[in-house]
């Protein structure tokens, strides 16, 4: 019975400990997203591609505030920025005059 428990305890750890890496790879995958989507917004010549590369830029800080525990902060992230903010931002966008792009 004693030998059982051990067993159970050892695979309940390294199950842990797998879900432990998993959750840092998801992180850091997302951090290097954010900074890849970041990188899109502010090189790119284009308006209508900068603006996309900036939502995706907030969609993917407000998954790293949901794979961090904190939901509720990554809903409203999610919510605010990507939903309200850009659809203004898009609005300034089609509201400006623009030069024809070559």
């Amino acid at each position: 019975m004693k030998r059982n428990i051990r067993v159970t305890h050892i695979c309940r750890s390294l199950y842990q400990f797998i879900m432990a890496l998993v959750l840092e790879g998801l992180e850091l995958l997302l951090l290097i997203l954010a900074v890849i989507f970041s990188a899109f917004a502010v090189e790119t010549r284009s308006l209508t591609r900068s603006v996309f590369g900036l939502l995706l830029f907030t969609v993917t800080i407000g998954l790293v505030f949901v794979a961090l525990g904190a939901i509720h902060i990554g809903a409203l992230q999610i919510i605010i920025y990507s939903g309200g903010v850009m659809a203004l931002f898009l609005l300034m966008v089609m509201v400006t005059s623009r030069r024809d792009e070559t």
